[in-house]
């Protein structure tokens, strides 16, 4: 069988979801007939693709977890903006025109015709009320609090005043997904339990079970045009091994994020349709310094260091992705965002278990104490327990005890276990987060105002001086020039660094296989799940 690896940018996946291009998202014609491959007719085919986890809500504003994010955003909820496939970055979506003013304050968008999946028209209200609910929770503050007031001006014309100029705009007008005031009114506190068509992407949730069913279905009147596929099923499958033989059975028609583990399978039973797509997605070994787990020893800048040095990037690739992964040291990929810092301009911690022992020693420990194994608490993550995530978990495990350290792993649900890592409640943790966001981002992670918050360095790590961590934030977000902002970043996450609390080690590779039936679409070298309106089978 033929083995197709793709080096491709793959700026949708593992990031929040994207358009196939922007200004006009594109629609796959196809009319679903002809034999599929399986000699019949597809044209009321259901498309049926793998879920790892349960769906944790049917509101974009509550979910959290990585995969939900990606299936609803832009296939259920859009945003003003989407993401720039082709040249990076963000586009117009559902704004038509943006007007700005001269001092980068103000916003003036007028929107695109379109109409939400219930048929109402999309009106500047319902972006005020959309922004307005996004803005009153904890979830959206490192988006949102640069916004002093959305005012309507007209049914197709909304005001934006910042409270200073933010250079990240594109990212908020992104992040904020456009919601039915009716729709969401009237529910009340159902929303989010059920299904419903208060958003406006080419497919509206039509079934959905908190215990793991989801069915999309497509709104003929998107003002994209119809999608070609009428029906999508999201199927959980929480192990890895039984969606490998859901796959080969023809159970399940697509899969985003295959089990590198059993490549060599899912390439054999799915021929040429296979690719691994260079992915944006980081890995990151974090350290709690604020854990009282035995008397806060990882409150010691030196402990934190050697977990660092203890660490074998090398043998998670191997071991988590058959080695299909790249191991990076860098929080966000400086290859693709412009405004990320370069792993040569901050310190970084190669593998060298000596080290790590010998910073034990100077920690205070002795040898006795490493021979009979100091513990530090629990590692902490999530995903299916043969999952990349707890794979590596079991490598970090094995190498902290190779240098006298020893940790308990919790792998559960994201549901479960995610809430943990944002309430700070671990010792260790992996953590997976998409890498395209503008390098402003890494606020969501140090800053305790935002609901993504994984590590709170207002402590001080290290000693660190978290005013300046504050005023070269505020410097980055004003400054309009690409290399001043990397410079500016590049100081702030050297700093960062120092505090040896956020460790990435690998970027993720993006195994996805599908079925002979299916056309991936509009020339897209392989298919992905987040431009469902694209898809067509043959």
């Amino acid at each position: 069988m033929k083995k197709r690896i793709t080096a491709f940018l793959l700026t949708a996946v593992m990031l929040l979801g994207a358009l196939a291009g922007c200004g006009g998202p594109a629609n796959n014609s196809g009319d679903g007939s002809g034999d599929g491959g399986n000699g019949g007719d597809n044209t009321s085919r259901s498309l049926k693709i793998r879920k790892v986890n349960s769906l944790a809500s049917t509101d974009y504003d509550v979910v959290t977890y990585t995969e939900d994010m990606s299936i609803l955003s832009d296939n259920v909820f859009q945003g003003l903006y989407g993401m720039d496939e082709a040249g990076g970055g963000y586009c117009k979506l559902l704004a038509k025109d943006v007007a700005i003013s001269e001092d980068g304050i103000t916003y003036t968008i007028t929107l695109v015709d379109a109409t939400f999946q219930n048929g109402d028209a999309v009106k500047a209200s319902d972006v005020k009320f959309s922004y307005d609910r996004a803005m009153a929770t904890e979830r959206f503050n490192y988006v949102t609090d640069m916004i002093d007031s959305v005012e309507v001006q007209d049914d197709k014309t909304v005001v934006f005043t910042l409270k200073y100029p933010y250079s990240a705009i594109d990212h908020t007008f992104f992040s904020i997904k456009i919601t039915s005031e009716r729709e969401i009114t009237e529910a009340g506190a159902s929303y989010g339990t059920t299904a419903h068509t208060a958003a406006t992407g080419p497919y509206a949730i039509s079934k959905y079970d908190p215990a793991g069913g989801l069915t999309l279905t497509a709104y003929d009147g998107y003002w994209g045009g119809a999608p070609a596929i009428k029906t999508v099923e999201y199927v959980l499958i929480t192990e890895d091994s039984a969606a490998v033989i859901a796959y080969e059975n023809g159970e399940i028609d697509f899969m985003n994020n295959a089990p590198t583990s059993d490549w060599d399978a899912l390439v054999s039973a799915s021929g040429d349709n296979n690719a691994v797509l260079k992915g944006n997605s980081i890995r990151t070994l974090y350290i709690n310094y604020q854990s009282t787990t035995n008397n806060s020893i990882l409150a010691n800048d030196l402990v934190r260091q050697a977990i660092c040095y203890a660490v074998d990037k090398n043998a998670i690739n191997t071991v988590a992705t058959s080695g299909l992964g790249t191991t990076s040291d860098e929080y966000i990929l400086s290859d693709y965002v412009a405004t990320a810092p370069e792993a040569k301009d901050f310190e970084t911690y190669s593998y060298n278990p000596e080290k790590a022992k010998e910073l034990l020693l100077q920690a205070g420990y002795t040898e006795a104490d490493l021979a009979a194994g100091v513990s530090v608490g629990t590692l902490t993550t999530y995903g299916p327990a043969t999952g990349e995530k707890a794979k590596a978990a079991q490598v970090v495990q094995a190498n902290l005890k190779a240098v006298g350290l020893l940790c308990e792993i919790d792998v559960a649900d994201s549901n479960i276990n995610v809430p943990k890592l944002k309430a700070h409640d671990f010792d260790l943790g992996i953590y997976g987060d998409s890498g395209n966001y503008d390098f402003n981002n890494i606020r969501q992670q140090v800053l305790v105002d935002g609901g993504y918050c994984i590590v709170d360095l207002t402590g001080n790590p290290g000693g660190l001086e978290y005013s300046k961590v504050e005023s070269l934030l505020a410097d980055g977000i004003a400054e309009t020039d690409i290399a001043a902002r990397k410079g500016i970043y590049t100081e702030l996450w050297s700093m960062v660094a120092d505090t040896a609390t956020m460790h990435p080690y690998m970027n993720m590779p993006v195994a996805v296989v599908w079925s002979s039936a299916l056309n991936p679409g509009d020339g897209a070298q392989s298919p992905t799940y987040y431009h469902l309106n694209t898809f067509s089978w043959k």
